[in-house]
């Protein structure tokens, strides 16, 4: 389950803690906008189809 948090500047911040994966956040504007995220990064976890992009990005 998601954790979502505001942050000291006024955006919100999701957290997902996930047994098996490893520890995402995400920071957007909208409350709206980081619960969409982190329901739908729980969902493609669960599912097992959650693709790891930032990881891509370090290889380069």
């Amino acid at each position: 389950m998601a954790t979502i948090v505001k942050t000291l500047s006024g955006k919100w911040k999701a957290v997902i803690r996930k047994l098996g994966w490893p520890t995402k956040c995400k920071t957007f504007r909208l409350k709206r906008d980081a619960t969409d995220w982190a329901r739908q990064t729980e969902d493609q976890m669960v599912r097992d189809l959650y693709i790891d992009r930032a990881a891509d990005d370090m290889k380069l």
